[in-house]
């Protein structure tokens, strides 16, 4: 069971015949490449023939991290930098023989999945702190994609901010420009020695290739491996370096057999940096209209199901305020902001954050007022936030996360407050961080319930594999209600490794295979009991040369329940304890074929039933601007805890691209959850007619998957959306 408890899944990269894991070079010793400053500024439009390009010397040997480290890259890839008053340009000329069918694409959307397709990427340490990327990724037909990265483990890619870039194509590669304004950069000012990395993905050949060389173990975004920038003069923040980003918006709604809605309504957010290092944002009346739906799960465990946050004001500078165990237990949460547990919109009616970074320290401030509705009072959040960076990686800091709920339908005041003491080391292959968190509620005339928690986590990592091992405790009145809790009163342990065995006398077929297992063990902290385990153990994993890969697995699990467990309909499982197991095989394609296909199927035995179990994922992609894709997953239970013969759930997911540019595309989804009876249609049209302004139109029809008594009344929400970024 691929478990939220288990964070430490090591990405296990190693093989005998390359060397070992190697600790960044000295700052004197890195690669440099000189930045050109210029008069005239090159046109983006994917063509180098502009003067501005002759005067920049490219710098190449680009070398392997991905299959062979520190091999010599297949292809060549050619790098120039220019910069003049307003921005930061790169140009690259990145061989690839073969014309149309040498390039592997996904699909042309905005934020573009980079491990499913070529790409090449400008990764900027802009502080030079070696912790903190900005990174700014594009493909062959010209899709970009940027996203914060914060030490090589907290990843953003939803993050968007104003550039530019644009591709051409040809029989033996291609070429790309990008623009990046200083205004999108936040960076330390005069002095500042700028990191800077490239990296370019053939996702054909399975080749991942960098300018600074990197161990396999680690990513290209980790930045006291990367090189760095001569000869920059980066423009200087102003006061009045601000951002205006109004909209407007109509909303159509009709819920049921009520009558229908008609909401116009406008808002904004303003950025301004008054520092180069510090950036204020301000957001009133939010709306989050462009959003995608979330996907629908069957949940088959004890745990919350976590689902990331998508919406851009709380995913800017989101690595500053995060902490805990992600996707399991988080003292911060900003989904808890504006959606109410069924993922509902609750209205915000303001909000501000203050972010402050430099080589030293990050500091940072949010605030957030969100109004009532009919099942929600009005509330007021608050995180504050401060890390002291120590040696290179290392940092430790603190945070305070506080909630109000004034008084209305669901109840009387309350006050949450979640203090927050945590810190990260790493030294090489050895990465260790910790987390401890209490958390006090109050309510007028009500004890006050105090808890607390804590996290640890451990993993090694080199080149002849990984392994971690974790541990946590939730005490029973532990409560962060601006936080995610996947489950409460447990303590628990926790390990996972792998080995990626890369012999030479493997066929050249196959790049890499071996075993790895995780696991993890929960006791109640009231108590002191077992309430459950689980194994997950594959013999053997194999990754062939085109990134196709196919494992076998078996799961041991234990569990000890008190109260009645009804994962899906027709299923119960009294009290007592179960021991059960299941096997299976998974296999995927590489995911930018044209035609994609994989699955997972396992049998077995769930709580006192037996089980079937399969998920299948298709994709066909005839040309890059038309890609159809689905996923279906059928659970199958019977025999003891089963309430008739059998009982089954069918997840459906289709989803539809259309693109004519990146720049305008229509996407579409159909879902069908037969357990949640639900079937949600989603349309949305996205057409960005200036960098960073759109015009979102949005069609959401939910309704029952079949009829039923306790049925939810059908659903049809209709939003138009045109949002305009402005910079003086």
């Amino acid at each position: 069971m691929r478990n939220g408890l288990l964070l430490l899944l090591i990405s296990c990269s190693a093989a005998a015949q390359v060397p070992a894991f190697f600790d960044p070079p000295p700052l004197e010793a890195r690669k440099k490449i000189e930045a050109t400053r210029v008069t005239v500024a090159p046109d983006i439009d994917g063509d180098l023939s502009d003067d501005a390009w002759k005067h920049a010397v490219p710098t190449g040997d680009f070398v392997q991290n991905e299959p062979k480290q520190g091999e010599k890259a297949t292809h060549q890839s050619l790098v120039r930098l220019v910069f003049d008053e307003k921005a930061l340009y790169v140009s690259a000329e990145l061989e690839q023989p073969g014309g149309w069918t040498a390039f592997n694409q996904r699909d042309m959307r905005r934020d573009f999945p980079n491990n499913e397709c070529d790409n090449f990427s400008v990764i900027l340490d802009t502080l030079g702190d070696g912790r903190n990327a900005f990174s700014f990724s594009v493909n062959p037909f010209g899709a970009q994609r940027e996203e914060q990265v914060v030490e090589d483990s907290l990843f953003e890619p939803n993050w968007d901010t104003v550039w530019r870039a644009a591709t051409k194509r040809n029989e033996q590669g291609w070429t790309v420009e990008v623009a990046i304004p200083w205004k999108s950069l936040r960076h330390g000012g005069k002095g500042t020695v700028w990191g800077i990395q490239f990296f370019r993905r053939e996702r054909g050949m399975n080749e991942d290739t960098v300018w600074s060389p990197i161990p396999r173990t680690v990513s290209p975004w980790r930045m006291n491996y990367a090189g760095v920038v001569k000869g920059l003069e980066p423009a200087d923040g102003s006061l009045l370096s601000l951002q205006l980003r109004p909209y407007l918006i109509g909303r159509l709604e009709k819920v049921g057999d009520q009558p229908i809605t008609v909401a116009p309504s406008g808002g904004g957010e303003v950025t301004w940096n008054p520092t180069a290092s510090t950036v204020v944002d301000l957001t009133a009346n939010t709306d989050f209209a462009e959003t995608d739906v979330d996907r629908r799960v069957v949940n088959l465990s004890r745990f919350s199901v976590f689902f990331p946050e998508r919406r851009q004001f709380f995913l800017e500078s989101a690595g500053v305020f995060a902490a805990g165990f992600q996707g399991f237990i988080q003292p911060f949460f900003s989904r808890r902001i504006g959606l109410n547990e069924d993922g509902e919109s609750v209205p915000i009616s303001f909000g501000a954050r203050a972010v402050y970074r430099t080589v030293q320290r990050s500091a940072g401030a949010l605030v957030v007022h969100t109004m009532p509705t009919a099942t929600s009072n009005a509330s007021l959040f608050t995180v504050s936030r401060y890390s002291r960076n120590l040696g290179e990686q290392s940092r430790f800091g603190g945070m305070v996360v506080t909630r109000h709920d004034f008084a209305g339908p669901a109840g009387g005041e309350s006050d949450n407050v979640v203090p927050v003491l945590d810190g990260m080391f790493r030294g090489g292959p050895l990465t260790v961080q910790a987390t401890l968190m209490g958390s006090s509620t109050t309510a007028p005339g009500v004890p006050g319930r105090f808890g607390s928690a804590a996290t640890a986590e451990a993993r090694i990592q080199g080149n002849w594999g990984g392994f971690g091992v974790n541990a946590l405790v939730v005490t029973p009145d532990f409560e962060a209600k601006t936080g995610f809790v996947a489950r409460g009163d447990i303590m628990g342990v926790g390990a996972n490794g792998g080995i990626d065995f890369r012999p030479d006398w493997l066929p050249s077929w196959l790049r890499s295979m071996g075993p790895f297992v995780e696991s993890y063990a929960l006791w109640g902290v009231s108590t002191q009991k077992f309430q459950e385990a689980s194994v997950y153990f594959s013999p053997m994993w194999f990754l062939f040369k085109g990134g196709d890969e196919a494992w076998l697995f078996v799961e041991k699990a234990e569990q000890v329940i008190s109260d009645p467990f009804e994962p899906v309909q027709k299923v119960a499982f009294a009290p007592g304890s179960y021991s059960y197991e299941r096997m299976g095989v998974a296999a995927f394609s590489q995911a930018s074929r044209k035609v994609m296909v994989g699955g997972e199927v396992s049998t077995g035995s769930y709580y006192s039933a037996s089980t079937f179990s399969g998920n299948l994922r298709a994709s066909l992609q005839p040309i890059p601007h038309v890609l159809v894709s689905g996923s279906y997953t059928y659970n199958r239970f019977w025999g003891p805890g089963v309430l008739a013969d059998f009982a089954e759930t069918h997840l459906l997911l289709v989803e539809t691209r259309l693109a004519l540019s990146p720049r305008l595309q229509l996407i579409g989804s159909y879902q069908r959850d037969t357990d949640g009876n639900a079937a949600v249609l989603n349309a949305r049209l996205a057409w960005e007619f200036l960098p960073l302004s759109f015009v979102y139109v949005v069609v959401t029809d939910t309704r029952a998957a079949y009829r039923a008594p306790d049925a939810a009344p059908n659903e049809l929400r209709v939003v138009a959306k045109v949002t305009y970024t402005w910079r003086p």
